[in-house]
């Protein structure tokens, strides 16, 4: 066998285990999704959050192989533990601090802006940083990185509504590690000319004028 051939075969192996990853959290955040609706029909923001991550999960399994990718050691770990880390929050009531009245509506629209981000974005979603070709238009017009500022978004209004000290942790630790995934992934794509120019357009990462 080819060296050509065995890399070609361990690209796809790598690729497997991801999206078998990607399939059982999926399931998981399924089943613990509907259980907590089936106990109370009112939790709205459980359900949203539960829907927003397995449209991660789901998008994964749809996407295709990248250009190039960062193998990083340190970055696949900080990847995978950013994407799939969302498995450890608990979607129990919790303390609301805000009430649900008004975080369940905000969560629906952060949910949509991913779903916006996800939809310009087409099959080229990805865990790891890759180039799967510079992504301009829809929500990308707006900020460089609409899907997490989208997730980031739906995170705070939920552990505001339904806080713990535990999903404060999760979610503390999945945002420093998406901040230094986004950073990755820029400085992958900011090696093709497009991306920079399209970095000179678009000077916002997540929000506006905020970072």
């Amino acid at each position: 066998m080819s060296a050509a051939r065995k890399r070609e075969i361990l690209l796809d192996l790598r690729e497997g285990f991801f999206r078998v990853c990607a399939l059982m959290c999926a399931g998981l955040f399924v089943y613990r999704g509907v259980y907590q609706l089936i106990e109370d029909p009112t939790r709205l923001n459980a359900a949203l959050v539960a829907i927003s991550e397995i449209l991660t999960f789901t998008w994964l399994l749809l996407s295709r192989r990248p250009v190039t990718r960062d193998w990083n050691p340190l970055t696949v770990i900080v990847s995978v533990s950013a994407s799939f880390g969302v498995a450890l929050i608990t979607l129990q009531p919790g303390i609301a601090l805000i009430p649900l009245y008004v975080a369940a509506p905000l969560q629906f629209i952060a949910l949509l802006f991913v779903i916006w981000g996800k939809i310009s974005l087409g099959r080229s979603f990805a865990i790891l940083p890759a180039n799967r070709g510079v992504m301009t238009g829809g929500a990308y017009r707006l900020v460089r990185h609409p899907i997490y500022a989208g997730y980031l978004a739906g995170h705070v209004l939920y552990l505001l509504s339904a806080f713990s000290f535990h999903n404060l942790a999760v979610y503390a630790v999945i945002t420093y590690l998406q901040l230094y995934r986004i950073l990755r992934e820029e400085a992958l794509l900011a090696t093709v000319a497009e991306y920079r120019a399209y970095m000179e357009r678009v000077h916002y990462r997540l929000f506006y004028r905020l970072f």
